[in-house]
């Protein structure tokens, strides 16, 4: 009786996609980001697991804890600076930055471009 049941469901669970760990830790940085409480220690404590686990984790998928940050942060930026009218100085402020002038100097090294030009050319997009 068991046996069956825990057949039909090892097979289930065989057929599902693996979640890939890296589109996890950015789905929950997108939501911890903007509350200040995403150090690399709070969302290993998340997933379970020790600070180096998280980064042993990812150095076997080729990046590290604050290339991911970084990344979720631009992705977040791009959407702030060309979805709304938000001041810069704001949209840094929301992504932790301690100056606008820091917010920028970050947005273009992210796109090459600062976030006034990305903001005009969303717009005539």
């Amino acid at each position: 009786m068991f046996h069956g049941f825990f057949a039909e469901r090892i097979a289930e669970l065989e057929g599902v996609p693996e979640v890939d760990f890296r589109d996890e830790l950015r789905r929950v940085l997108r939501s911890r980001l903007l509350s200040r409480n995403c150090s690399a220690a709070k969302i290993a404590d998340l997933f379970s697991m020790h600070r180096r686990t998280l980064s042993r984790r990812l150095s076997a998928e080729g990046t590290g804890f604050r290339s991911v940050v970084e990344e979720v942060r631009f992705e977040i930026a791009r959407q702030m600076v060309a979805g709304t009218v938000m001041p810069f100085a704001q949209i840094g402020a929301a992504l932790d930055y301690s100056e606008a002038s820091a917010f920028t100097r970050a947005f273009r090294r992210w796109s090459g471009q600062t976030p006034t030009t990305w903001r005009a050319q969303s717009r005539r997009a």
